[in-house]
């Protein structure tokens, strides 16, 4: 009797704590109650993901796929990766009033895409809200991460705008259905390319990105309209005895993105972008000095890029244990006569995938992702992957 007993007494824990997971979005550490009512919880919340990536084409980046790092000339070679850098870990608390709004809390998520093809823990989220107020790093405001699919590759369709920025943000409703962000966004977010010759001109952080961005619509329906304004500056001079001078350049951009659910089973997503000098905020891009070019021509002075990025998404729920993404993306950027022909000049992306969801927090399934690049002296290559993966979210 005494070991029937302790059977059911496991088989009652393991069934809460499934039912837990299956229901809670985070792990709550603590629950502290002040004096006048106030309610301070402490969370934990993450992710646990394995990877499995063959590649039949050589690219420069392994973890994620980027059509940008397709070697040219194309090497058709196999090669095979397992991960687990995709794994995320993140802790955060919040006051709650007496009247169950929170208006105050802070957040920190960690990664392990650790430098140099380590797995040490890398900084991804750190940030403060109060009220409609938030400071620190996120996701920029230019960005949309409600339209990014439900993929396992750690890059989403290479034309979105997806990326982490230091921030000052302010929010607020502007009627029933729509919602205004502004922000003044990190002043080092430019990318630039410097002349190779120059004496020693250097980039300067001086002023900060600004951006905007506008929600209408319901959680599962929406549109969003978003604009940037990014100030690029840098040191420069003529010649040796001459003294540094400032030079600021104006990049700017425009998106538009939106999702619409047709029904319970299918969702089709929509985001477009384009501008001059903003190539940063693409994922692809990121970091890439796609945003300033120098112009031989005009003294060697920067200039801006235009680029222009679209992407298609298409999600389909077989059933409540089955789902499947398709997306297609493609990037575009300016064709000006100063461009060195080693650089990018379009770049195309398509993936589809089928995932098993045998708990709600649980995801495993198959995915392949297909890019092609061209390069400014018409040079190109493509690269084909395959993914599976396994992952419990917390």
């Amino acid at each position: 009797m005494m070991k029937k007993a302790h059977t059911k007494l496991i088989t009652l824990l393991i069934s809460a704590l499934i039912s837990q997971t299956k229901v809670s979005a985070q792990i709550t550490i603590t629950k502290i109650k002040s004096e006048d009512q106030d309610e301070w919880d402490l969370y934990a919340k993450g992710l646990i993901q394995a990877d499995f990536m063959l590649d039949f084409q050589d690219m420069k980046v392994r973890d994620g796929f980027i059509a940008h790092s397709i070697d040219i000339p194309q090497h058709n070679a196999v090669s095979s990766n397992f991960s687990i850098k995709q794994s995320q870990v993140g802790l955060g608390v919040q006051r709650k009033k007496g009247n169950g709004n929170t208006n105050l809390s802070a957040y920190l998520e960690i990664d392990f895409y650790g430098p140099n093809g380590t797995t040490a823990p890398r900084f991804r989220h750190g940030y403060i809200q109060w009220n409609k107020w938030l400071i620190g790093q996120t996701w920029s405001t230019f960005s949309d991460l409600e339209i990014v699919p439900n993929i396992f590759d750690f890059v989403p369709p290479n034309g979105l705008l997806f990326t982490r920025r230091l921030q000052v943000r302010y929010s607020t409703p502007v009627s029933r259905k729509g919602t205004l962000q502004l922000s003044m966004e990190d002043p080092n977010i430019p990318s630039i390319t410097l002349p190779s010759d120059s004496l020693n001109w250097k980039k300067r952080a001086m002023i900060p990105t600004f951006t905007a961005m506008y929600r209408y619509g319901s959680e599962k329906t929406y549109i969003k309209a978003g604009a940037i304004l990014s100030p690029i500056s840098y040191d420069w001079k003529q010649s040796p005895q001459d003294p540094y001078r400032v030079r600021t350049i104006i990049g700017w951009g425009a998106m538009v993105s939106g999702k619409l659910r047709i029904d319970e089973s299918n969702t089709v997503s929509l985001q477009s972008s384009f501008g001059k000098g903003f190539s940063t905020n693409n994922t692809d891009l990121n970091e890439e000095k796609y945003d300033a070019v120098p112009d031989p021509a005009n003294g060697n002075q920067l200039e801006t890029l235009r680029l222009f990025n679209i992407v298609g998404i298409y999600e389909h729920w077989w059933n409540s244990k089955w789902s499947s993404v398709a997306f297609i993306s493609h990037s575009n950027v300016g064709e000006e006569d100063f461009i060195s022909k080693n650089m990018t000049k379009n770049f195309q992306h398509i993936g589809m995938n089928i995932a098993f969801h045998p708990f709600k927090k649980v995801r495993m399934g198959i995915e392949t992702s297909y890019g092609r690049k061209q390069n400014f002296e018409n040079k190109q290559a493509s690269a084909w992957r395959i993914q599976c993966s396994t992952s419990v979210s917390f």
